[in-house]
């Protein structure tokens, strides 16, 4: 499935850190609007319950002083005193307007209305003159109305406390709601950002892996990254470089197959003249002329070993080497290698030393015998005048080993990592008059992995050592 990308990097990540932080900000702004309305709701609670209970203080007050004013009257006779009286009547009067104005409940508003006209009956009584004959069913009902008004001020602190209770239970329920809205939305969040870090990571994985097979020498898949519009064209780019490595990769193979067939024409005519001259076909020849016959002959060969590695590099290059399997028995197939450098041996007047087991492997003959070929070349090419070159073929449980190793000047430090790479050549000193093509361990090493074994670079305390393991019975697989 093709995702859709934006434009750019940058847009894909902004998009990426809203459409994270989005769950988060609607679970911080409902849990705000909440605690908004929750604490307006508290504050109005709180005013309300402060105002009633004030109202209600005073109106007990006022009845207090009312009820003391038309005692002290009664018996002093002072007309201040019914003054004093109207004042807190006053002042009374306001506080029970003060209170309807409040959000009271039914039963509330029957008790204060109940008050108000039994107050304002009173109010008129007194009004209309007192005696002290009607002065004890005042008092009476200035107490009546005094116990009105205290149970008016326990109403309100029992709705009070009951608004209380409301108001913790209303929290509780807000601080559960927000948590189950939070719960999934912390799990939403968590999914938008691994949607958009594998948006993010799939087009750099495939930039990654469209560079390892450049790196890997693979030319032939194109490259197309599906991610935003920068990486994209970064994409084209990559594509473009690896059209352009493909095709310095065809121009590199054509040029080897031109130059090494053209080459094998007239070389083969140089070794056919020099063999027929060493043979003294044309005429019987002097020691100094017979000394340039051989070194005409030992040019060429060396000149045919690299065209053949040329041409074998190149069909490794094409395919994976084809194997005719067959049985081969190793120690003969070692002995007609040493056959072919048999005449460098000895003008080189090297010793060489074989421990050769009888070993008996599946594989394909002619591949091993280059393999073996190009390791004596290495060896013998190496190995000064006088040298020693060693080779020990033995048998470990299913693996045939192989050490072929020589008493040259080694291999540098610097040089063996690159040892095994096509066209590369150390910077060892040897006895040559035609360097290598850098080609004969690359082949070794890609003929001796299609027969599932290893090839490498053994210590050794004088000289260069290489080692050859070969299953002795070659898996299906690379049949």
């Amino acid at each position: 499935m093709r995702i859709a990308y934006p434009g750019s990097f940058l847009k894909l990540l902004l998009i990426g850190f809203a459409m994270t932080m989005l769950p988060l900000l609607f679970a911080f702004a409902n849990a705000a609007l909440y605690l908004d309305q929750l604490a307006d709701q508290s504050r109005k609670t709180v005013h309300h319950a402060v105002e009633a209970t004030r109202a209600s203080r005073m109106l007990a007050e006022q009845l207090t002083v009312m009820e003391r004013s038309t005692r002290q009257y009664l018996v002093l006779g002072d007309s201040a005193l019914l003054e004093h009286y109207e004042t807190a009547h006053l002042k009374f009067e306001r506080t029970i307007l003060d209170l309807r104005n409040l959000p009271l409940d039914k039963s509330q508003r029957q008790q204060l209305e109940q008050l108000s006209n039994k107050e304002s009956a009173l109010f008129r009584k007194i009004g209309g003159g007192l005696s002290k004959s009607n002065a004890e069913a005042v008092v009476i009902e200035f107490i009546a109305l005094s116990d009105t008004a205290q149970t008016i001020l326990d109403t309100n602190n029992n709705l009070i406390d009951r608004e209380s209770a409301v108001l913790v239970a209303t929290a509780e329920r807000a601080q559960h709601m927000l948590l189950w809205q939070t719960l999934p939305l912390v799990p939403l969040a968590i999914l938008a950002a691994l949607g958009i870090a594998f948006m993010l990571t799939r087009p750099i994985r495939l930039m990654d892996s469209a560079i390892n097979k450049l790196g890997q020498g693979e030319y032939t898949d194109r490259i197309a990254i599906n991610g935003p519009g920068d990486l994209r064209r970064l994409g084209e780019r990559l594509d473009w470089l690896r059209n352009q490595l493909y095709d310095l990769e065809e121009q590199k193979k054509r040029f080897l197959r031109h130059v090494s067939h053209e080459l094998k024409t007239p070389l083969t005519a140089i070794r056919e003249g020099s063999e027929l001259l060493a043979e003294e076909v044309g005429g019987k020849l002097s020691p100094q002329q017979k000394e340039i016959c051989s070194i005409l002959r030992d040019s060429s060969l060396r000149l045919q070993k690299m065209i053949e590695n040329l041409l074998n590099y190149n069909a490794v290059q094409f395919q994976k080497p084809k194997l005719n399997i067959e049985r081969v028995a190793f120690k003969p197939l070692i002995e007609d290698a040493l056959a072919s450098h048999a005449l460098t041996i000895s003008t080189k007047q090297i010793e060489t030393t074989l421990v050769m087991a009888e070993i008996t492997l599946h594989g394909d003959r002619e591949k091993l015998l280059t393999v073996v070929d190009n390791l004596l070349s290495n060896a013998v090419k190496f190995t000064p005048r006088g040298g020693v070159i060693a080779i020990r073929l033995e048998q470990d449980h299913e693996v045939a080993v192989l050490d072929v190793a020589d008493n040259g000047p080694g291999i540098a430090g610097a040089d063996r990592a690159r040892l095994f790479e096509p066209f590369y050549r150390g910077g060892g000193i040897y006895d040559g008059r035609i360097s290598g093509s850098g080609l004969g361990l690359s082949i070794a090493k890609e003929y001796v992995e299609a027969h599932g074994g290893t090839i490498s670079l053994a210590d050794s305390d004088n000289g260069t050592r290489f080692r050859v393991t070969l299953p002795l019975n070659i898996s299906n697989e690379l049949q």
